[in-house]
């Protein structure tokens, strides 16, 4: 049991505000909360105290969330490496929350004195607001966590594609034949080299190798352990790879060369080039420049 709460602990865990649509996502909820607060409060649902009112009207929640956002930027600021989106796992946005958690009941604890004139400063009232704190927290950490793992994490967002992959892809081809397809794939790939475009897709791939889609999705999900995103990645880290042991432009930026080899983003190189070598692309060039060449 201990084994396993560590290894969750460890999972990576992409940094929320880190991703545009993280952001928007973000933004967007603050906008539904505030609008549903005072869509409700006529109808006494919340409106437990005669202060809560001023404090939802006055950007109570805006305070509320916009406490993360601060925090997040300036601890990020502060310690780059620590706060670094390809090395963030569950158990760090756990720490992350720590410091939180108490800077929000201090901030909305401070602004409701200011916005409202007939809170009182006492430990009854500010026990009395860290209800509604509790309230958004059981609200926004659930919806936040869900969230990041159906669409920002990239082990949750493969596992979902290739269980898709597998329901559209079910055939009858045998081994032989699928092993067949399989060599074919890697002839392609690597005489034509359709992995350094970033429009690579499944689509694009059985156009330049004649292999009817389904085959291909087939073949990789059932006899490979990665999925056709993967299969096509790990030709490009490898690319990456040969173009750091031969020495890269120096003019050229590590994000230029993960372009250069077909990813789309920064953040898909690097989960990429980690999942594929366990090292961050700038570890392995340093680890490369540290081995005497023959």
């Amino acid at each position: 049991m201990q084994d396993y709460i560590i290894k969750y602990m460890n999972r990576p865990f992409p940094l929320f505000l880190a991703h545009r649509k993280g952001r928007i996502y973000f933004i967007w909820m603050i906008v539904i909360l505030a609008l549903l607060a005072n869509v409700l409060q006529p109808f006494g649902l919340i409106n437990i105290h005669e202060f809560h009112k001023p404090l939802v009207l006055a950007d109570y929640i805006l305070v509320f969330y916009g406490t993360y956002a601060l925090l997040y930027t300036v601890l990020s600021y502060f310690s780059p490496r620590h706060y670094h989106p390809d090395t963030w796992t569950i158990k760090k946005e756990f720490r992350a929350l720590m410091f939180y958690i108490p800077a929000t009941a201090g901030t909305t604890y401070l602004f409701a004195d200011f916005s409202v004139p007939e809170f009182e400063l006492s430990l009854p009232s500010f026990l009395q607001l860290q209800f509604y704190n509790s309230l958004l927290t059981a609200i926004s950490i659930p919806t936040f966590g869900y969230f990041v793992d159906t669409r920002l994490n990239p082990t949750t967002i493969a596992q979902r594609l290739k269980r898709k992959e597998n329901a559209a892809s079910r055939l009858n081809l045998n081994e032989k034949q699928s092993r067949n397809i399989l060599q074919k794939l890697h002839e392609v790939m690597e005489t034509e080299q359709l992995y350094l475009s970033i429009k690579c897709s499944l689509q694009h791939v059985a156009t330049r190798s004649g292999i009817p889609l389904h085959h291909i999705s087939y073949a990789i999900n059932t006899f490979t352990e990665y999925t056709f995103n993967d299969f096509v990645n790990k030709y490009r880290v490898e690319h990456v790879c040969r173009i750091l042991q031969n020495g890269p432009d120096k003019k050229l930026k590590m994000e230029g060369i993960g372009t250069e080899c077909g990813f789309g983003s920064k953040v898909s190189f690097y989960a990429a080039f980690r999942k594929f070598t366990a090292k961050t692309p700038t570890e392995y060039l340093t680890e490369v420049k540290l081995t005497p060449k023959p």
